[in-house]
């Protein structure tokens, strides 16, 4: 029968169980390992809708220029020129966050993106 001792994690610091005949220089609890399968998963599927936004927003840009460009005396421009910076702009800070996010994994940035992520769908649908 194993001798098992209470060892700290080296991310949490919480204790754990873990056989005294295993020399591990950095032990990691299961938490610690799911909390970071969790983030990866999550990441993933936040990606995945990230990309679909961004060229669906890419696209409304192009089609937005293309619209200005042919019906000048249609259309106010300015509004159309404010829509396309606007949208720009949210495409810019989105970039900013995903590098936040792989540079950091840190969970405020994922939120905070899910936050504007679902105000660029409810702006984007307007």
């Amino acid at each position: 029968m194993p001798v098992l001792e209470l060892k700290p994690c080296s991310r949490c610091g919480n204790p754990f169980l873990v056989s005294k005949d295993e020399d591990l220089k950095k032990i990691v609890c299961e938490n610690c390992i799911k909390l970071e399968q969790r983030k990866r998963e999550l990441q993933l599927g936040v990606f995945d809708n990230v990309i679909e936004v961004e060229n669906k927003m890419e696209a409304s840009i192009n089609e937005m220029k293309n619209t200005l460009t042919l019906s000048k005396g249609t259309f106010n421009k300015q509004f159309y020129m404010n829509k396309i910076k606007k949208r720009a702009e949210a495409l810019w800070r989105s970039i900013e966050l995903i590098e936040k996010i792989e540079e950091t994994k840190e969970e405020k940035y994922i939120d905070e993106y899910k936050e504007m992520f679902e105000q660029l769908k409810t702006d984007f649908n307007d």
